[in-house]
């Protein structure tokens, strides 16, 4: 099986890594959407997408194409598609940080996360999963999905069938090109009972991660599981690459002391 860095190709129309911090901003219950309703759909961001014929720019041969649609956004809400055993949800979390500003915020309660209206529309995508802010100071922010969340309770998921994930990304102009996609696994989670929340030397959050450099232009990536691997600075995982039969949740983040503004759009597992 070739292996697959991080390739990125433009499309035709269309945490926590950082320094051993555990400190979390709107992490609690309320940010998950309720029974039975549905989640915000009508915030407008400040992207837009490009209508283009790309070229490829990454590591050669076609893309993969999604297998299995974790979300495509187009409902509007922050569920995630209750399919394939999964039941989670968007929301944004950051370090906290006196006077910074993130959007959707996090720890939203009655507001759950709220999609983002793209004008104009990424082909036959008119919303996606957006955040916008600055002034983090500590390790920054993020925007996140939990793959399997029942009950108030975080639970592993079997991602065992799938090389990885793949989605579609773009930034604001001027604003910070860089995020890290960050997965969770039982090694890495405190639910995964392995690590200590409480204790530095086996700290949790030190979670897979590949770093991903954005474009003003729609873009597709390409994250393989075997691709991935640990900062280094949490409790050592039990695992040499990342337990895709225990996964929890797949995270954006950027780092302390950037203005952001990015989206993303169709997620999935690929084969």
């Amino acid at each position: 099986m070739a292996k697959r860095k991080r390739a990125a190709w433009i499309g035709a129309a269309w945490a926590l890594a950082a320094g051993g911090c555990t400190t979390l901003a709107g992490l609690d219950d309320g940010y998950h959407l309720k029974e039975g309703e549905g989640g915000a759909a009508g915030s407008t961001g400040t992207l837009s997408s490009t209508s283009a014929t790309g070229s490829m720019t990454g590591g050669g041969g076609a893309p993969p194409t999604i297998a299995d649609m974790i979300d495509d956004m187009e409902d509007g809400d922050n569920a995630i598609h209750e399919a394939g055993g999964r039941k989670g949800y968007w929301y944004s979390f950051n370090d906290g940080t006196e006077g910074a500003t993130q959007t959707p915020p996090a720890g939203a309660g009655a507001d759950p996360f709220a999609m983002t209206e793209l004008a104009p529309a990424r082909g036959q995508s008119t919303i996606g999963a957006c955040t916008k802010g600055s002034g983090f100071a500590e390790w920054g922010a993020a925007i996140a999905i939990d793959l399997l969340y029942v009950e108030a309770t975080r639970m592993s998921y079997d991602g065992s069938a799938y090389r990885g994930i793949t989605f579609w990304a773009r930034n604001a102009a001027g604003t910070q090109d860089s995020v890290k996609v960050l997965i969770s696994d039982k090694s890495t989670t405190a639910e995964g009972g392995h690590c200590d929340p409480e204790a530095t030397e086996m700290g949790c959050n030190d979670n897979w991660a590949d770093p991903i450099s954005l474009s003003e232009q729609w873009e597709q990536h390409v994250i393989a599981f075997e691709d991935m691997k640990v900062g280094g600075w949490g409790l050592a995982p039990l695992t040499s690459t990342i337990d895709t039969t225990a996964i929890y949740s797949i995270r954006f983040q950027v780092a302390k002391d950037v203005d952001f503004d990015f989206c993303v759009d169709d997620i999935g597992f690929y084969e």
